[in-house]
């Protein structure tokens, strides 16, 4: 641990803790500790619903609001003795691989989420993690990628202390619900392009290119499966039972499981709908293909008419008719050219050129 503390405070300070360093926990007592600017994004404690001091009387009634992004296990491990933090809450947070779930332990509860955003340059999906480890007096989220910076919805607290002052379960409403808000974006920019899917394939005789269809099912895919887990976790929050959060705040959970729920409908609509293209392309791919050897077939008819004549004339026989005649080969070639003529006519009235 002593390794860990000196090699974080000969990083590059963002903001200073104080803490003294005993074997198997670390003290906090006088600020000289130094965390990187890429790893401590703020901390700061919070009294009726506005940043305090830590000397301000009543403080023993604030709560901390700690925010790291891509912490290493030594990093971390200091949050998880000072907040005494689950092992399991910290490997979960480390891993950034789970699965959206609600965890309950003994002194504090873990809401792990999956942050997603749209990039419009690469139209692709980007998705991230983010822990959040709440107790009755502190905060601490542990973030995954960029996907969903949480300056913003620090900020926007702090310039409503009213809203604020709900302590660590305001700071988890906002949290989701901004979450939500994120997949309801995301969700309108994968509806556009389904859309140019849908008109594509549906609007035009010509078939899309079946990357763009797998490129966009695939974006779904990963959308659904980072959003559909995330049911049964609001669905705890907004029965009111979970330890840690105030009861009285289920109905601001309710509101935002009613938006997810909408999200999850608007998914599988769109899922559905990236099937139903996938397979009428496919449709007309082979359509294509069949007007395709209808063509091929028609010119190998008619060249074989030709072909037939000039295999007899080329056989190396005395005696063939016409071989000795003046106007032998004018004939010939011109039965060939009004035979061709005939089976171009019928072909391309029975729309096979």
């Amino acid at each position: 641990m002593d390794r860990h503390i000196r090699r974080l405070s000969h990083r590059k300070s963002f903001k200073s803790f104080s803490c003294v360093v005993c074997k198997d926990q670390v003290t906090y007592l006088a600020p000289y500790l130094h965390y990187s600017e890429t790893v401590l994004v703020d901390e700061a404690k919070y009294l009726n619903g506005k940043r305090v001091q830590e000397s301000v009387p009543g403080a023993q009634n604030a709560f901390t609001w700690v925010g790291l992004i891509d912490p290493t296990e030594p990093e971390l491990k200091i949050f998880q003795n000072r907040f005494h933090l689950s092992p399991l809450a910290v490997e979960d947070a480390l891993s950034g691989k789970q699965r959206p779930k609600l965890d309950q332990y003994h002194e504090h509860s873990t809401l792990l989420l999956k942050t997603i955003n749209y990039d419009t340059k690469t139209e692709r999906v980007v998705l991230g993690d983010m822990t959040v480890m709440f107790a009755a007096d502190y905060v601490v989220t542990v973030r995954h990628g960029e996907a969903m910076p949480l300056r913003s919805i620090r900020a926007d607290l702090e310039n409503h202390p009213d809203r604020l002052a709900g302590g660590p379960t305001a700071v988890l409403h906002e949290l989701v619900d901004r979450l939500v808000d994120q997949y309801v974006d995301v969700c309108a920019h994968l509806a556009e392009d389904v859309d140019q899917i849908e008109d594509s394939v549906f609007d035009d005789e010509h078939p899309a290119p079946a990357t763009q269809l797998y490129f966009v099912k695939r974006e779904i895919i990963e959308f659904r499966r980072a959003v559909m887990p995330l049911v049964q976790p609001i669905e705890l929050l907004a029965s009111g039972k979970v330890r840690n959060v105030n009861p009285d705040s289920a109905q601001l959970f309710s509101d935002v499981r009613d938006h997810l729920l909408k999200v999850i409908d608007e998914v599988e609509s769109m899922n559905e709908l990236i099937n139903a293209a996938l397979h009428a392309n496919a449709a007309l791919i082979q359509t294509q293909q069949n007007a395709d050897m209808r063509k091929i077939s028609a010119w190998v008819g008619i060249g074989a008419v030709p072909t037939m004549v000039a295999g007899i004339y080329g056989m190396n026989f005395k005696y063939l008719p016409e071989l000795q005649w003046r106007y032998g080969y004018f004939v010939v070639v011109g039965a060939l050219v009004l035979v061709c003529g005939v089976l171009f006519r019928l072909f391309h009235k029975y729309k096979w050129l």
